[in-house]
């Protein structure tokens, strides 16, 4: 004689290789998800200091038009000026000999980031 077995309701369930099967896929998708949020920091900061170097680059060549460029040497003006951890670099040259009141002007920015060493340069000519 064979014995029927019973069936009670609510008995049913999960087994256990549901259950890691499924926190396995859990903890991918996470994990996933957790790397493209550091990579979205990782570019915030960086779009930061980007930005700062952009305005003190600003600032350089505002406060060269403010100043007698026609007379200031060409060349590299010394000393680089740090500020916040960014290093300002100015450039002057003479481009056209025809015209020497016009003056070229470069303004670079280096700084270390998340990366490593990187720089930003603005030039114009006043």
């Amino acid at each position: 004689m064979r014995k029927r077995r019973l069936k009670r309701r609510g008995t049913t369930g999960f087994t256990l290789i549901e259950v890691v099967i499924a926190s396995i896929i859990l903890a991918i998708v996470v994990t996933g998800i957790a790397f493209f949020f550091m990579h979205i920091i990782k570019m915030s900061d960086q779009m930061d200091d980007q930005t700062k170097a952009l305005e003190i680059c600003r600032e350089g060549i505002e406060l060269l038009r403010t100043q007698d460029v026609v007379s200031m040497d060409d060349g590299w003006q010394s000393p680089p000026s740090v500020v916040q951890g960014f290093t300002r670099s100015i450039y002057i040259d003479t481009p056209y000999s025809t015209y020497p009141e016009a003056k070229f002007v470069k303004c670079q920015v280096t700084w270390s980031g998340i990366e490593g060493a990187d720089t930003l340069s603005l030039s114009t000519i006043l």
